[in-house]
């Protein structure tokens, strides 16, 4: 049975800036040390939270965003915020990650133990489930799991704001924050595909609350099973905490294997 996990318990804290996306610039390029910059800060407000003997943890990120700016369209992915986050304080650290966006006039962020849901919640079935055994940095891992997803889910979600949850079984030798990106990408089926040419450049943007969780399995080797779970979001109810996206998800409780 998958173990899926809560945000934590502790008191959010208030960042002193805006979170930053990643960056792909090279070194020394101003978004590199903005982002350097922005990351400073936020290991100083946390503090004892990531000390370097903790483990098992968990982080939630609200990403607050100016009334003018779109919350679906326009960029904002949240696991591009969550990325350099887990770069700096260690992937393997954290069982679980958390992340939305909202219209707000400031973000936080909470790091602290990781709490496993109840069995009855991690007992509901995913909206697909697909196991690969390629290496996870080709195209056929990604194409792998878009099959999958087209045929548990061969529709995009309607439009609007989503929620969406993904579980990585791995071994504990793996980095799994590099698989959370590629992984979004080839969900082109369900959050839509602005260019079928280009099937691995959904519509992610549609991501407003982002879930992903870590399951550790030594087993698997070099293989990776992942779980998604998704259900919309009521645009005019972006402010109170995440739901837990286990709860309800859309597409009933297909399963794929790959």
């Amino acid at each position: 049975m998958l173990s899926l996990f809560s945000p934590p318990e502790v008191s959010p804290v208030k960042l002193l800036e805006p979170p930053v996306l990643e960056s792909w610039d090279a070194a020394g390029h101003p978004s590199q040390r903005r982002l350097g910059a922005y990351l400073d800060s936020v290991a100083a407000l946390v503090g004892p939270a990531v000390a370097e003997d903790t483990a098992h943890l968990a982080l939630a990120l609200d990403v607050g965003l100016a009334d003018h700016v779109p919350l679906t369209r326009g960029g904002h992915d949240l696991d591009n915020y969550l990325f350099p986050l887990a770069r700096r304080f260690g992937a393997g650290r954290f069982d679980a990650v958390f992340a939305r966006k909202r219209h707000a006039a400031s973000s936080t962020i909470a790091i602290g133990p990781a709490l496993p849901q109840g069995p009855d919640r991690a007992a509901v079935r995913p909206l697909l489930s697909v196991h690969t055994s390629v290496s996870a940095t080709s195209a056929a891992w990604k194409e792998a799991i878009h099959q999958a997803c087209q045929r548990a889910h061969p529709e995009p979600a309607p439009d609007g704001p989503l929620q969406v949850q993904l579980c990585f079984r791995v071994s504990a030798r793996r980095n799994w924050s590099t698989l959370w990106k590629p992984a979004i990408d080839a969900l082109g089926p369900l959050l839509g595909m602005p260019d079928p040419n280009r099937p691995f450049r959904p519509s992610d943007d549609r991501i407003v609350d982002l879930a992903l969780h870590r399951n550790v399995d030594d087993s698997l080797g070099h293989d990776v099973v992942i779980a998604a779970w998704c259900t919309p979001r009521d645009a005019t109810d972006l402010t109170g905490q995440a739901d837990d996206v286990t709860s309800r998800h859309t597409g009933g409780g297909s399963t794929a294997e790959a």
